[in-house]
């Protein structure tokens, strides 16, 4: 499966390809490069990409995420096949968050067409009814057995404008990096074990220092409401370290505490454009680094899957810019590879 996967990685979009699609014009354009010319040409074959919409487009596109994992995982063992159950939760957490927000305030609309649907078969609870659904109530009866009814349950208020989103989300959060970390600890063992926490945790950790940025730079929170968002999970800045960054230093002083620290080595002098595009590039060249230099198969799988689910997002960003008119310069600066 190791070899596999580092095979699939080399078929990856590189720096010509993804200029080439920052080149096109339209939709069908950037369709018809992918069907023909891409390791997406499975995932668009048969496909009329002149009339192909552009929702249709990126959920095809998503969809080749679950087509690579399956595919890696005729080589896995059972325990390598627990790892699907991680990228679908994310989708599932993300799913219900939609559905709350557009019961509360949203667009049903909207809804429906980010709804994951290419993975449904393996999501707990039922996607096509999660669509219908509009107030907290029906909501809890669709989750109820799944893993989300308790979390879910201690939200649940008499008026849909008095739920507290953001600590819900938080929670959500909470239970899917312990839900990672659990299936980690019972399916990987010694230093490959010990590799893919990393990966969890340090993403855990940057999506931290993401939040203190925020919320200094936009908000000006005070040092008890950034604590309060937290993930108190550590990997390599101490937990006073991130101590000091809430309490004594401004947003650019943040930015200038990571860059110096463990992280350094994968920035890899990479210009700051916005602090998730700054995190994300951290990621995916510690991944990279894993991919290249490992071959225990579980986390070569994991590090292959996370550097996919990249690939895509940055293929939908192009799609995104090119749809709304963005210049190509501001669409690369999205871009992480």
């Amino acid at each position: 499966m190791s070899a596999k996967a580092k095979a699939m990685f080399g078929e990856r979009l590189k720096a010509p390809d993804y200029q080439t699609l920052l080149q096109k014009k339209s939709v069908a354009e950037i369709a018809s490069f992918l069907k023909e010319e891409t390791s997406f040409r499975s995932a668009l074959a048969g496909i009329n990409e002149k009339a192909v919409h552009r929702g249709q487009l990126e959920a095809l596109l998503r969809m080749d995420v679950l087509y690579r994992m399956e595919k890696l995982l005729r080589y896995a063992d059972k325990g390598s096949a627990k790892f699907i159950d991680i990228m679908v939760m994310d989708d599932e957490i993300e799913a219900i968050l939609s559905c709350i927000r557009n019961f509360s305030y949203g667009d049903k609309l909207m809804l429906v067409s980010a709804l994951p649907t290419y993975i449904e078969q393996y999501m707990c609870f039922d996607l096509r009814k999660l669509a219908d659904i509009t107030d907290y109530a029906s909501l809890m009866e669709l989750l109820k057995g799944t893993p989300f009814e308790e979390t879910i349950g201690r939200y649940q208020v008499k008026s849909e404008e008095d739920i507290d989103f953001v600590g819900l989300e938080h929670e959500l959060k909470l239970h899917y990096y312990e839900r990672v970390i659990e299936t980690i600890d019972k399916n990987t063992h010694g230093k490959a074990q010990k590799q893919m926490e990393d990966i969890y945790r340090s993403d855990i950790e940057l999506d931290n220092i993401s939040i203190i940025y925020r919320l200094k730079k936009y908000f000006e929170a005070p040092p008890a409401k950034i604590q309060s968002l937290l993930t108190p999970m550590y990997c390599h800045i101490s937990e006073r370290a991130v101590h000091d960054m809430i309490e004594n230093c401004s947003s650019e002083e943040v930015i200038q505490k990571l860059s110096s620290s463990y992280y350094k080595r994968f920035i890899a002098g990479a210009k700051f454009v916005y602090i998730e595009h700054y995190t994300k590039m951290i990621l995916y060249n510690m991944n990279e680094h894993f991919i290249h230099t490992y071959n225990e198969p579980n986390l070569v799988l994991l590090s292959y899957l996370l550097l996919s689910e990249c690939e895509i997002q940055n293929v939908i960003d192009i799609i995104e810019g090119v749809r709304y008119g963005i210049g190509q310069d501001q669409i690369r600066e999205l871009l992480v590879y």
